[in-house]
């Protein structure tokens, strides 16, 4: 008679993920991450695709980003952390080949990172350079399709490395896992294929997107900060109202981006660090004992930033906020015509893109003196 996997490893290894106790924490944990991951999300997207003065460029690359997170979480969110308590695979040689290619280590991480990049691009080249012309919506789907692509290539040795393998390979287990075969598997050198990829997606999918944000928010700020510096100089009575309320909107986008920016990196940067140790067997001894339980920590703050992205446009951008009122005002039967007077008000104070430019360039006369 086979052995199950989870009790051995549990008898063994001292396993904590064999107990029912962090069973049941982890799994009203991702309940709440996937309903409020995939409600927010929708919402984001319904808000977007409902209101045309929404339908900015950077909107849309949002609107992509949230489709990203509704699949994270519905895909990502259940058989990761089925598949982390049971030690099988219970989902067939289709998706073991698949799911590894589009869940979090794949391609929606590569595709997030630089739908990240491209919004933080986009407002570069928006605020630096004001009289140049913009990414336009016409330019935004094939970006989005563009990312898509790349970032499936670069995850592609994943569909191909993945395969079901009987755990009797390795004792008198029960049932398969899915499980990542290289060439080299045997092969304990310094730089061995799977090191060389994982070394090389780390780079790719996070580190260039992050220096490249990085630079590009930061010669915003400091455009910003030249701005808000002017209201507090003579010069300060010839800006209009107008001005002045353009470059407090700027300011709130700017903070709201950094923010998406910030949480991202909190919420992935434990996982990468994980799976960059691991690669190197260089986890620390407290860690690599229980390499299960850290590894769903690690996978459950990841998939965390999911539902923090959708809070954020609500705290930090009025014109979102308001859409989301209108929505749920929608659903319950009860329109509020107050609201749907400060909508309008809100949503149409601008066709924003054609607007900001033209508030941008009126500021570059003053930042230049």
């Amino acid at each position: 008679q086979c052995i199950e996997i989870g009790q051995f490893l549990y008898q063994n290894r001292s396993d904590v993920t064999y107990l029912p106790a962090p069973r049941i924490i982890f799994g009203l944990l991702y309940t709440c991450i996937i309903t409020c991951g995939v409600a927010g999300n929708i919402f984001v997207v319904a808000a977007v695709l409902s209101n045309k003065s929404l339908q900015s460029v950077r909107n849309l690359f949002i609107v992509s980003l949230s489709a990203s997170d509704i699949i994270v979480c519905i895909v990502s969110g259940t058989i990761t952390p089925i598949t982390a308590f049971s030690k099988i695979w219970q989902f067939g040689p289709t998706l073991c080949h698949f799911l590894p290619l589009i869940q979090v280590q794949g391609t929606s991480l590569c595709f997030s990172t630089f739908t990240l990049m491209a919004i933080a691009i986009d407002r570069f080249v928006l605020i630096i350079f004001p009289t140049r012309r913009p990414i336009q919506q016409i330019h935004a789907l094939p970006m989005i399709l563009f990312n898509i692509i790349v970032a499936m290539l670069i995850s592609l040795p994943m569909f191909v490395r993945y395969r079901l393998e009987d755990l009797t390979k390795y004792g008198n287990f029960c049932g398969q896992i899915c499980n990542e075969i290289w060439d080299d598997q045997g092969d304990f050198s310094v730089f061995d294929d799977r090191k060389a990829y994982g070394t090389l997606v780390s780079v790719v999918q996070f580190g260039i997107p992050l220096v490249v944000i990085g630079f590009c928010y930061s010669m915003i700020s400091l455009k910003i900060g030249r701005g808000v510096l002017l209201r507090s100089t003579n010069e300060a009575p010839l800006i209009t109202e107008q001005r002045r309320n353009a470059l407090k909107r700027r300011v709130r986008t700017n903070r709201m981006l950094i923010a998406m920016v910030a949480v991202f990196i909190c919420c992935w940067m434990p996982n990468q660090i994980f799976n960059f140790l691991r690669d190197y067997n260089s986890l620390p001894a407290f860690i690599e004992s229980q390499d299960y339980l850290w590894g769903i920590i690690t996978h459950c703050i990841s998939i965390m930033s999911t539902v923090w992205n959708p809070v954020l446009y609500a705290l930090l951008n009025e014109q979102f906020r308001v859409a989301f009122k209108s929505l749920l005002n929608t659903l319950r039967g009860r329109p509020n015509q107050a609201k749907n007077a400060k909508k309008s008000r809100l949503l149409h104070t601008s066709s924003w893109r054609t607007m900001e430019n033209t508030e941008i360039d009126t500021l570059k006369d003053y930042s230049s003196h």
